[in-house]
């Protein structure tokens, strides 16, 4: 069993969002010591993890309560195994599109990558350049957006 410090430092997190998380009933203690303190088991390690990950895809934490409380107006375990892939196929759907986000972060960072390797023998002073006016620059049709922002935009 874990205090909540322990178990925090394991999470990731902090001891004020895991008494946050029991508030929203989204987490409990599994015991308490003699002298009061909160005992976490390694299942709500596991959930605390789980809590974080579905945070990390963006899903609000109204939408993880109500994940965590499957049982919740319905009847039967049919019912709630419907409910369960509703939320599920709702995950698996912002999980796809963040893949896809990503997939295309990572294009564009190697392309600039690609392009940035290009100005390594570059030897103006970086107040004085003029990137936009440089052959490197004007040898490449598309320029990502996260060099032209950061690079050839900034003064």
């Amino acid at each position: 069993m874990m205090q909540i410090g322990d178990i925090a430092a394991k999470a990731g997190i902090t001891p004020r969002t895991i008494r946050y998380y029991q508030e929203l009933d989204l987490i409990q203690p599994d015991d308490r010591s003699e002298g009061g303190f909160r005992l976490y088991s390694e299942a709500q390690l596991r959930r605390l993890k789980v809590i974080q990950s579905l945070k990390d895809l963006g899903l609000d934490l109204e939408g993880i309560r109500a994940f965590f409380n499957p049982n919740q107006g319905v009847n039967t375990g049919g019912d709630m195994a419907r409910s369960m892939i509703a939320s599920l196929n709702a995950q698996q759907e912002v999980i796809k599109q963040k893949v896809t986000d990503y997939q295309q972060m990572h294009e564009r960072n190697a392309r600039a990558i690609e392009i940035l390797k290009e100005c390594l023998c570059c030897q103006i002073r970086v107040l004085e350049r003029e990137c936009q006016k440089c052959e490197i620059y004007k040898g490449h049709t598309e320029i990502p957006d996260v060099v032209d922002c950061a690079v050839y935009e900034a003064r």
